[in-house]
């Protein structure tokens, strides 16, 4: 009898799942950027029935800036179209392809392209957010903290939108890569030297460069910060938090219990990184 029931739960949350799926419809493949030879891909996640604007979430993978893939993604784009949001998921150019800023550039590439088209892509330009996770969160943050930054525009890629974003999410992200190369052991962290193309002690201003907290100012959008428990939950924001509270920049924190780096995406977290990141960006749009 027991098992019987079970079964016929499992059956049912498969159908749910299957319901679900069928709400929403995805473009895939679409250009954002183009450098050069170099195409950026991203796929556009919505639902089918919601006919007005709605509010778009950008979803920044993660991966040290050397690897990763938006598909890593899908799952949580997919869960935040259902909860009513258009979410383009990018690829970006990684280290080895384009030192830093390369990949910064490409983020703010992806919002102004979403503002360009938000016409045909149904999206509401002045609500337009993102999200990344470690290395992608850290992306992010510093495309939200470089609005109107001259040495963060290449001219190129719908170059008279704005990148602006509402707000952000970001998730076991560096936000000080001049304490975090200091505090490591060796005083050198191999990907860091990668994308930023040099040990800090022979270039110490593009790791201060490539921090968010060196950008931060009062028109810096929301922040929502979540770590695991398993994910040294806090730690990297400490100074980070307290400059946004001298500015006035409304910022929150947020641990999920058991988690540790980079599950956000796993079964059995994703719905609580999920449900408090839509939470946030409802309250913040």
């Amino acid at each position: 009898m027991r098992k019987g029931l079970m079964i016929l739960l499992a059956l049912f949350a498969s159908n749910l799942a299957i319901s679900a799926e069928e709400e929403i419809k995805t473009i895939g493949d679409l250009t954002y950027a183009k450098y050069e030879e170099q195409e950026l891909k991203l796929d556009l996640h919505r639902l089918k029935k919601r006919a007005r604007p709605l509010p778009c979430i950008v979803t920044v993978h993660g991966g040290g800036w050397l690897g990763g893939s938006r598909k890593s993604w899908e799952k949580i784009a997919r869960d935040l179209a259902l909860e009513g949001f258009v979410v383009a998921n990018i690829s970006y150019r990684l280290a080895e392809e384009a030192k830093f800023p390369g990949a910064v550039l490409d983020c703010k590439a992806a919002v102004r392209w979403l503002r360009a088209n938000h016409e045909k892509l149904g999206i509401d330009p002045n609500r337009i957010a993102g999200v990344g996770g470690s290395a992608g969160g850290h992306l992010i943050a510093m495309a939200a903290t470089t609005v109107g930054n001259p040495d963060f525009k290449d001219g190129k890629n719908n170059s008279e939108e704005s990148d602006a974003l509402s707000s952000i999410v970001i998730m076991g992200s560096g936000v000080d890569q001049v304490s975090r190369v200091l505090e490591s052991k060796s005083k050198s962290i191999a990907n860091c030297v990668i994308f930023f193309g040099a040990e800090y002690h022979e270039n110490p201003e593009i790791y201060k460069e490539a921090s968010p907290i060196t950008h931060l100012s009062k028109s810096t959008p929301p922040i929502l910060m979540m770590d695991g428990e398993k994910d040294k939950p806090g730690q990297r924001y400490g100074d980070f938090r307290k400059k946004l509270d001298s500015l006035g920049v409304k910022n929150e924190f947020v641990m999920i219990p058991r988690a540790a780096h980079g599950e956000w995406g796993k079964e059995a977290y994703r719905p609580l990184f999920v449900k408090e990141m839509v939470k946030f960006f409802r309250s913040n749009f």
